[in-house]
C-alpha cells in the first residue's frame, strides 16, 4: 500500500475512534496503536534532536517487560537509537476521556496517578543493576550499542485538546506542570502517523525456556524486506502469522511477502553481504 493512502487510512480510524460517543476505551486505543504504531510517537528519539536511526528491533513494544519490576509496565515502548543515546522511550495511555484538572483548578487523581506510575519507572531506572538487566534482556549489551549514553524517556498521553483548554486558565496551568525534563504529556490529538515509520512493526515480548521471545502483533501495510532491516527483523517470530491478519494487505502480496522471508532470514546470517543498498527493497 502507498504511504498517503496508509496514511490517510490511519488518521480516519484514528480521527473516528477518538470522536466516538461513548469515547473509547484504554483498551480499544491500546489495540489500534498495536495495529499502527507508526501514531506512536518516540520512535526516532523522544527528547532531543529527532534520530535517522530505526529504533531497536525496527518495532514498538507492547507491554514491555522490566526484568524484576513486578508492578504496572509501560504501556509501550521504544527502543530508540541515535549515534550517541539509547534512549528507551516509555509510554503511559489513559483512556481519552480523563480530565486534567478539577473545577478548582488541581491536577485530577488519574492525572497525578499517571505521573507517579511514570516515577515509579524513573526510581526503577535509577539502579545501575536494573539499567544492567534491562539492556541484558533486550540485547542492548550489543557491541556496536557500546559506548552511548543510557538515558531512558518518559511519555503519557493523556486527554483531549479541547478538554485541557477549556479555559484560558486551564491552558496556564497545563503550561506550568511541573515535569522533569525527560518526561513529556501529549494530548491524544497530537498523535499522527509518522512517515519514517512506515516499515516498523508493533511486537509482544516474553520469556520462554530461559529465552526472549519478541513476537510479532502487527506489520504496516507498508511493510518490504529490506537489507538494512534483515538482522534485526530475523530476532522476531510471528512475522508470518502478522502478514496473514493485516486486513490492508491483498492475498497476492501477503503470499511474496511470506515466501521471500527465509531468504532475508538466512541472509541476514551471512558474513559477506555486499553493498546494501535500499533499493533492494521488495
Amino acid at each position: 500500500m502507498d504511504w498517503e493512502i496508509y496514511q490517510q487510512m490511519m488518521v480516519s480510524g484514528w480521527d473516528e475512534l477518538l470522536n466516538r460517543n461513548p469515547g473509547p476505551t484504554e483498551k480499544e486505543v491500546q489495540r489500534f496503536l498495536e495495529e499502527y504504531p507508526a501514531m506512536v510517537p518516540g520512535a526516532f528519539n523522544l527528547m532531543g534532536n529527532r534520530s535517522g536511526h530505526y529504533p531497536w528491533l525496527c518495532g514498538l513494544i507492547s507491554q514491555p517487560i522490566l526484568p524484576s519490576y513486578n508492578y504496572h509496565v509501560p504501556d509501550f515502548m521504544w527502543l530508540a537509537l541515535n549515534s550517541e543515546v539509547v534512549e528507551p522511550v516509555l509510554i503511559e495511555i489513559e483512556e481519552p476521556g480523563k480530565s486534567w484538572f478539577t473545577k478548582s483548578g488541581q491536577p485530577t487523581a488519574t492525572l497525578t496517578q499517571a505521573l507517579n506510575q511514570i516515577s515509579q519507572w524513573k526510581v526503577w531506572f535509577n539502579e545501575p543493576h536494573n539499567v544492567e538487566a534491562f539492556k541484558a534482556f533486550y540485547g542492548l549489551n550489543y557491541a556496536m550499542l557500546d559506548g552511548r549514553d543510557f538515558k531512558p524517556s518518559y511519555l503519557l498521553v493523556y486527554g483531549r485538546r479541547e478538554e485541557a483548554n477549556r479555559s484560558p486558565y486551564f491552558t496556564k496551568l497545563r503550561s506550568h506542570l511541573l515535569l522533569p525534563p525527560d518526561v513529556k504529556i501529549m494530548t491524544y490529538d497530537r498523535l499522527a502517523p509518522d512517515r519514517n515509520a512506515d516499515q516498523l512493526v508493533c511486537m509482544n515480548v516474553r520469556k520462554s525456556d530461559g529465552k526472549v521471545i519478541f513476537e510479532t502483533i502487527s506489520v504496516p501495510a507498508t511493510v518490504k524486506w529490506s537489507p538494512s532491516l534483515a538482522k534485526e527483523r530475523s530476532q522476531l517470530t510471528g512475522l508470518e502469522f502478522a502478514i496473514d491478519s493485516n486486513k490492508h494487505i491483498s492475498q497476492t502480496r501477503k503470499t511474496f511477502l511470506k515466501s521471500r522471508l527465509p531468504y532475508w532470514n538466512e541472509w541476514s546470517k551471512t558474513s559477506d553481504r555486499g553493498i546494501i543498498s535500499s533499493a533492494d527493497a521488495e
